[in-house]
């Protein structure tokens, strides 16, 4: 099976126009839908960066400023703002372009906003899974790179989504031995969804186990805060919890 490296994959959309902007974004997570025929669907979550006046010989950074993030798959894309509020008509207007803007969820085809996008997937050469809790441990303190892998199934419908992602943060004691992930952000499924654009059916989450065969995830979702004259006022952060049964792999980069 092939491991991705995550330290040298790439999305890179590149605008339209002579002078337009070629963005090249890490990616921090893969999600592969599969259908109950079995057809594929891959989709690449990007790094977050900070809104900015791009090549701008003035102020660079936006102000009141937001988290911007995406998912790309081969068509289809959305994007992620994360304003200091999730009801960013209270603030000042951050501006308007082409990624940026009031729009919290944006998503639609590539080919409506870009010239191009283009997805570079780079792959380890050697790696070997981890199969008990003692070699998870031994290769946590051996400081090798480590990539999880996470499959779930719907039993209702038969679909299911492979989530991949790198391990960023693991837990282990040696003497027992025990470990638990603790990484994201990264893709999960939301198998419920009708939504006609499939990259709609996705939800950004962070992910806990420390078994081979269930774990937690957090969603991050809108959460009221307070009760204003204008109605509720709410924030975007990691707040719902789903319990999940499915089947948790771990691979050591050798």
């Amino acid at each position: 099976m092939k491991i991705i490296d995550f330290s040298k994959s790439y999305m890179s959309w590149f605008g339209t126009g002579v002078m337009s902007s070629v963005s090249r974004i890490l990616l921090d997570g893969v999600c592969t839908l599969i259908n109950s025929h079995g057809k594929k669907d891959v989709f690449y979550l990007t790094a977050p960066c900070r809104s900015e006046y791009t090549h701008s010989d003035g102020q660079l950074i936006v102000m009141p400023n937001y988290d911007f993030r995406c998912i790309f798959g081969t068509k289809e894309y959305k994007i992620f703002r994360n304003h200091w509020v999730s009801n960013p008509d209270y603030l000042d207007d951050p501006g308007l372009d082409t990624t940026g803007g009031r729009i919290l969820e944006e998503s639609g085809l590539h080919n409506t906003k870009w010239d191009d996008v283009k997805l570079d997937i780079n792959y380890f050469d050697n790696t070997k899974e981890l199969t008990n809790k003692q070699s998870v441990a031994d290769s946590t303190l051996d400081n090798s790179i480590l990539v999880g892998q996470t499959e779930l199934i719907n039993e209702k419908t038969q679909q299911k989504a492979i989530l991949e992602y790198p391990i960023k943060t693991m837990n282990v004691i040696k003497a027992v031995p025990r470990f638990q992930v603790d990484t994201g952000p990264i893709l999960v499924p939301n198998f419920d969804s009708n939504k006609k654009l499939k990259v709609d059916s996705l939800d950004i989450a962070h992910i806990v186990y420390n078994l081979f065969d269930r774990g937690e995830y957090i969603s991050r979702k809108p959460v009221q805060i307070a009760n204003t004259d204008d109605g509720p006022l709410s924030v975007t952060d990691y707040s719902v919890l789903v319990e999940y049964v499915g089947i948790n792999r771990l691979y050591a980069v050798i």
